[in-house]
């Protein structure tokens, strides 16, 4: 196990995005919070679990809603990674665009981008920036070089992601993406433009951030840890 996908406790989100794959589950996030109610076993199982797997590198903080909405869960996280394998980077991934005390004490800070216009609403402040682009209709008129001009000169890395449908889960998302997901004339240009990319941002196209075979676990709020999000 070389990555690590570490869940915040499950509440209702903030920004309650109408697209959010968090959504699209048929179990409806609906896990113990053992961060809560039995921090030890909570704790003790994350020491184990990065104790355990020593080829684990690389920790993603997330959540099923804004992770940033558990702020003390995400300083536990941080204080239980660096004292357990100071080695391991740490990233999180979030909506929350203010300038934070927190984010200086991660490896990557992942904003999530749904819509073009946020982008200038972000003042990026980690050690390494990351903009995780979620391709909606909304990014059609603008090409990867348009992105890339308007980005602060702290952004180094760039991620597209293609919006995940559920298969018939939640109807609500899956017409949301169908009337606001990028067209694919768009994001086949956008693939092209990746390909014959030289410059110096790292950038990568994510057509299906749920696949976790052979990329990562999944550690959530009771605990355990599962190999999928189902």
């Amino acid at each position: 196990m070389k990555s690590l996908q570490v869940l915040t406790p499950h509440m209702e989100c903030i920004y309650n995005c109408p697209f959010c794959i968090s959504k699209t589950h048929e179990h409806n996030n609906k896990f113990i919070d053992n961060y809560t109610n039995n921090y030890n076993y909570w704790k003790n199982n994350l020491i184990n679990t990065i104790k355990n797997n020593s080829d684990l590198g690389y920790i993603v903080i997330t959540g099923t809603n804004e992770p940033m909405q558990s702020k003390e869960c995400v300083k536990d996280i941080i204080n239980i990674v660096r004292n357990t394998n100071p080695n391991i980077q740490i990233e999180i991934q979030t909506h929350f665009y203010k300038e934070n005390k927190i984010y200086q004490e991660l490896d990557v800070v992942a904003y999530s981008i749904p819509y073009y216009n946020l982008i200038k609403n972000i003042k990026p402040c980690g050690k390494i920036n990351r903009y995780v682009i979620l391709l909606t209709d909304t990014f059609n008129n603008y090409t990867l070089e348009d992105i890339i001009n308007i980005l602060p000169k702290n952004v180094t890395q760039l991620t597209f992601k293609v919006l995940q449908k559920s298969n018939g889960v939640n109807k609500k998302v899956d017409n949301y993406i169908e009337k606001h997901q990028i067209l694919k004339e768009k994001l086949d240009k956008l693939k092209e433009d990746i390909m014959l990319y030289k410059g110096n941002i790292s950038i990568r196209l994510d057509e299906n951030c749920m696949d976790t075979y052979n990329r990562y676990k999944i550690f959530r709020e009771d605990g355990n840890v599962y190999d999928d999000w189902e």
